[in-house]
C-alpha cells in the first residue's frame, strides 16, 4: 500500500492546522524563539512501528530545517524503551508539533501491532488476513497502510474496486441472482457475495461465483459451507472473528479472513517524546 507524497503532505498539514500549532500560546510565551533542541521519540512497550515517515514529514512541515540523527523503518519490531526517531531543530516548533506527531504514530503503530498479532496466528495455515473498509473517516489510506505493515493484505479501498453483494443488496433486489447469472464473463472486477446461511451458499455456488464470503457463521456451519463449496470458489470468513478463535477458523481450509477490528478497534500504543536543549 503506497501513498503519494502529495497526499501525505496534505494530510500532515491538516493535522498541524487542526491543532493550531502556529497559535501555541504556551510555547510562544515561555520558549525562546531561537532555542534549539534534540527530540527523541521512543517506545514504552513492545510494538510494530508504522507511520514513521509520515510523522517525520509532519515535523519537517512545521519545523522547516531539521536534522535527522536516527530513524527506524516501518515494520520494525521493537521493545520497550527503544529509540524510534531522533531529530534536532527549533525547540518551539518541535514542541508545538509534538502532540499531532505522536497521535499519528501511536494510532498507526497500534493498528500495525494488532494486525501482526492476528497475522501470526494464521500464518502456519497459509490463510491471508484482509483488512476492511471499517476505518476512521478521513484516515482510510493511512490505516490500510498500517494494516499492510502489520502483515495484512488490503481489501477494497473503496466501493469502485470490486463488486460485493451484501445482505442489504439481497433485501432490496429480489432479482439479484438472475443479474449475477447475466454478468459479463469478461468483467475484470471481482465479484464477492456474502452468505450468512447454507441455503445462500448452495444457491450461489450454482452461479459459478468465484469468491464467497461467509458472514457471522459459527465454526460448525463454516465447515459445512466449506464442504459445499469445495474448490469451486475462494472462501473468505468475516464476522465474529477474534484472537481466541482465528486459528481454529484458519484450520478449516478457508482462503481469507477479513477483520474490521484491526482498524476499527486497535488501541493506540504507548510512545513518548523527550526534549533536550542543545
Amino acid at each position: 500500500m503506497k501513498i503519494a507524497n502529495k497526499e501525505v503532505i496534505k494530510f500532515v498539514e491538516h493535522l498541524l492546522k487542526e491543532d493550531k500549532v502556529h497559535q501555541d500560546i504556551t510555547s510562544n510565551y515561555f520558549i525562546d524563539k531561537g532555542q534549539q533542541a534534540r527530540a527523541t521519540i521512543f517506545s514504552k512497550e513492545k510494538i510494530i512501528i508504522s507511520g514513521i515517515d509520515f510523522t517525520l514529514e509532519l515535523f519537517k512541515r512545521n519545523c522547516g530545517n531539521i536534522k535527522v540523527l536516527s530513524k527506524l523503518k516501518d515494520g520494525s519490531k521493537i521493545k520497550n524503551n527503544t529509540k524510534i526517531l531522533i531529530i534536532e531543530g527549533n525547540a518551539k516548533k518541535i514542541l508545538s508539533a509534538e502532540r499531532a506527531g505522536l497521535n499519528l504514530l501511536q494510532h498507526l503503530s497500534g493498528i500495525s501491532t494488532l494486525t501482526a498479532r492476528y497475522s501470526q496466528k494464521i500464518k502456519k495455515n497459509k490463510v491471508i488476513l484482509l483488512d476492511t473498509r471499517k476505518t476512521t473517516p478521513g484516515l482510510r489510506k493511512f490505516e490500510k497502510y498500517a494494516t499492510f505493515i502489520g502483515g495484512a493484505k488490503n481489501h477494497r479501498l473503496d466501493l469502485s474496486e470490486d463488486y460485493m453483494i451484501k445482505d442489504n443488496h439481497l433485501i432490496l433486489d429480489n432479482k439479484i441472482y438472475e443479474k449475477i447469472a447475466k454478468m459479463n464473463k469478461n468483467e475484470k472486477k471481482k465479484l464477492v457475495i456474502e452468505c450468512d446461511n447454507l441455503f445462500q451458499v448452495k444457491k450461489i455456488i450454482d452461479l459459478n461465483v468465484k469468491h464467497i464470503l461467509l458472514d457471522n457463521m459459527n465454526l460448525k456451519t463454516m465447515k459445512k459451507a466449506k464442504e459445499i463449496i469445495g474448490k469451486k470458489a475462494k472462501i473468505e470468513v468475516s464476522g465474529g472473528v477474534n484472537l481466541k478463535n482465528i486459528t481454529k477458523i484458519s484450520r478449516i481450509g478457508v482462503d481469507f479472513i477479513s477483520i474490521g477490528a484491526i482498524t476499527q478497534s486497535a488501541p493506540a500504543v504507548n510512545i513518548s517524546l523527550n526534549l533536550k536543549k542543545i
